[in-house]
């Protein structure tokens, strides 16, 4: 159902939505129109990144597919870099000012902006062959600089601008790049995709060659160093051996001494640990013997107290062993501290506290020589073990075949550094032999030409976009609209919202150019497609339930003003008129005396008053007035802020209804909107029957609600609801 309000919705404003349809294909075709003819010129460029681009430490040349990617996403970033975009403006710029036939040429109002009056041209085309020669970028602060800046842009040789219609990418599974650039002149879009890979090429090359020289330096000195080193392992040797054959017998015991001082030299060096590390274990046990013995108070279980401070000492040395760390253990020492505590006498010397940290340092001590001790055995060990070697090499420097074996193992030494030095030496070369610049690994290898013709307009393209955007535009901000519509538009919503009885809806009618008895007298018995005749039906059918209800007296009411009850009883009475039913419509509504105005009947209700009389139809027939529709009269009132009560006389007309109903068929009124006046509670007991009347334009609110719960409360005289102004679309939904 709600699918289908949102149809009739579309249906209902059809005329909106071509409307928008239309003005947006207009406004498309306007656009292209005025658009600029743009010329796409393209270059392409070979990255050559499956070559050796940088010095590498090892000699793994395989390359990975991510390493790839990000090495063309550091290419194309740098070619948007605002570096080589500003060499690029520069050489648009000096291109401009130099050359016949400029790619740019200025309008006269251009020229007479003050960017282009306030520059001395031949000092900015200095400037602009200064900072592209440096590669740098015009300072805003500097006046002359940003003086030619703003003649950039005049120009519109900003890196923003160029930017917008420069195209970096990378044609997917290659090692190229393609350059695409888009502007109003072909010469320029040419010049740009052949000038921007010389300036990237310049800018790349002068980073990759500063950080290879470095890599180079680098390599090289390390190279020097390591020669400096087997230089130094062959003059050794050279010297070990020729002392082989001296006849002077200390030589070779010189020779064999050297061998054997570098081990000397470290055992001295442990032996200086495990001096220090004896001197800080003398120094712990005079720390302990400065604590002295804790004097403990005799407790009440003195064997009790010395047994848990026994146990306390075993879990501090178990604690040390863990190092230093052990929640089990330091809970259970806190619970046995606890007990000593409670052990202790309150009046003992010394008190319990000073007791508890002398114990708490005892134990600290305890665990520092425990560490030493750790620590001294282990540098026992190593010493151990540098004596053993020394006296091995010892006993082979004293036999002949013991200096070889020594000898054999300088060689070795040499042989591995040799090694090395090779290697590096390689690395050194390859940095050198192979070239990381771009000027040979990227190559341009296509040349960008000036597009004969320029690009497609697109214009069927866009006219058509404009169009359809306009058509979903518009269709959804009026569904959008409709979905956020509270009001009461058709029946079903009704039924949901109010819950009162429908008797019937009334269509909307166009009372501009037309009244309510128009419609009514424009029906005969053969023209019942009439436009029109729907509303004269669908008050029938309000007629046919009032007659089915055997109520004569019927108050009309609303929950708010202008809901259209003034409508209806006029329509009501031509209807009745119709069936030849003679009818008394009486103007209640005292707020807005419509009805009254309407019929331009005599105000005489407020007068009228029987005043003890029998019979009232003399006087009841001068205060009515007789209308234009047959078989309907009419009593009005005056506009006025007072109430039924308040303004009527006593014995009046209401009172005395049920002694006039033998003149008429029907007594009608209208009563006052429930939510602002209390006319309609205070008229409620002179009727037999009620009928409210809601506008299908309405919305329910909370002051709505409590109205129609009073109505709901007259269950013996509400008659039912009339639903009115209802949309012909939404009136079967």
């Amino acid at each position: 159902m709600d699918f289908m309000f949102f149809i009739n919705a579309l249906l209902r404003k059809k005329w909106v939505i071509v409307i928008c349809t239309v003005a947006g294909i207009g406004a498309a075709l306007l656009f292209t129109f005025t658009k600029k003819n743009m010329y796409m010129s393209a270059a392409t460029y070979s990255t050559g990144f499956t070559m050796k681009q940088q010095v590498k430490m090892t000699t793994d040349e395989g390359l990975n597919i991510f390493e790839i990617d990000q090495r063309f996403k550091n290419v194309i970033e740098t070619f948007k870099s605002p570096v080589v975009i500003c060499m690029l403006s520069y050489d648009l710029m000096l291109h401009d000012l130099d050359a016949k036939m400029p790619f740019t040429t200025l309008t006269p109002k251009e020229k007479s902006k003050p960017e282009y009056i306030n520059v001395n041209l031949d000092k900015a085309r200095q400037i602009l062959l200064q900072k592209r020669a440096s590669k740098e970028i015009l300072k805003a602060y500097d006046p002359e600089e940003n003086k030619v800046y703003q003649l950039i842009q005049l120009y519109q040789y900003d890196n923003e601008s160029i930017l917008d219609q420069l195209t970096v990418d990378r044609v997917q599974g290659t090692d190229y790049l393609n350059i695409i650039y888009k502007s109003e002149n072909p010469e320029m879009s040419a010049f740009v995709v052949n000038t921007i890979g010389k300036e990237f090429i310049s800018f790349f090359t002068n980073i990759m060659s500063t950080r290879t020289e470095e890599s180079a330096g680098r390599l090289d000195t390390l190279a020097a160093r390591k020669r400096k080193e087997i230089d130094d392992k062959i003059n050794k040797l050279s010297e070990y051996k020729s002392k082989f054959h001296s006849a002077n017998p200390d030589d070779d015991n010189a020779a064999a001494l050297e061998m054997v001082k570098d081990v000397n030299s470290q055992l001295s060096q442990e032996n200086s640990k495990l001096n220090s590390l004896n001197a800080d274990l003398r120094t712990v046990n005079q720390n302990l013997e400065a604590l002295g013995g804790i004097t403990e108070s005799a407790p009440t279980n003195n064997s009790e107290l010395v047994e848990l401070q026994r146990k306390n000492r075993e879990l501090a040395a178990e604690l040390t062993k863990k190092g230093g760390t052990d929640a089990t253990i330091e809970a259970q020492m806190k619970e046995n501290e606890n007990k000593i505590n409670k052990l202790q006498p309150s009046g003992s010397s010394g008190g319990g506290t000073d007791r508890a940290d002398k114990r708490k340092k005892r134990d600290d001590y305890q665990s520092q020589k425990i560490k030493i001790l750790n620590d001294i055995e282990a540098q026992k060990s190593t010493i151990s073990q540098l004596q053993s070697s020394l006296a091995n090499l010892t006993r082979l420097s004293s036999t002949e075949g013991g200096k070889g074996v020594l000898a054999d193992a300088m060689q070795t030494e040499i042989d591995r550094l040799n090694k090395e030095y090779e290697a590096m030496t390689n690395q050194l070369q390859n940095a050198l032999n192979v070239t990381v610049a771009p000027e040979i690994n990227f190559k341009q290898t296509l040349i960008g030409q000036p597009a004969i013709k320029p690009e497609r307009s697109g214009r069927k393209v866009i006219i058509g976009v404009g169009g359809i955007a306009s058509l979903i535009l518009s269709s959804l901000w009026i569904i959008i609209m409709d979905f956020l519509d509270q009001s009461v538009r058709a029946p079903s919503i009704f039924s949901k919202t109010v819950n009162l009885k429908l008797l019937t809806t009334i269509n909307k009618i166009n009372l501009k150019g037309k009244t309510v008895g128009d419609y009514f007298s424009n029906i005969t018995e053969d023209t019942r497609s009439v436009k029109g005749h729907e509303y004269v039906e669908n008050l029938r059918k309000l007629r046919y339930e009032i007659e089915a209800s055997g109520k004569k007296i019927i108050l009309f009411t609303s929950t708010k003003s202008q809901e259209g009850k003034t409508v209806i009883i006029e329509g009501l009475a031509n209807s009745f008129s119709l069936a030849r039913k003679k009818v008394l419509l009486i103007d209640t509504n005292f707020s807005n005396n419509s009805l009254t105005e309407k019929f331009e009947a005599k105000p005489m209700l407020e007068q009228f008053s029987l005043n003890g009389e029998a019979n009232g139809a003399e006087k009841l027939a001068t205060a009515s007035t007789t209308t234009k529709i047959p078989y309907i009269d009419i009593i009005g009132c005056r506009e006025s802020a007072l109430s039924p009560e308040e303004v009527l006389q006593k014995n009046n007309l209401l009172q005395n209804l049920p002694k006039i109903m033998g003149h008429y068929d029907y007594i009608l009124m209208e009563g006052a909107s429930l939510n602002y006046h209390a006319d309609t509670k205070e008229l409620i007991k002179y009727a037999d029957g009620v009928i409210a009347v809601f506008s299908a334009r309405s919305t329910i609110r909370q002051t709505d609600k409590d109205s129609i719960r009073f109505l709901k409360s007259q269950q013996e005289k509400l008659i039912g609801a009339v639903l009115n102004i209802v949309e012909e679309d939404n009136i079967d939904m």
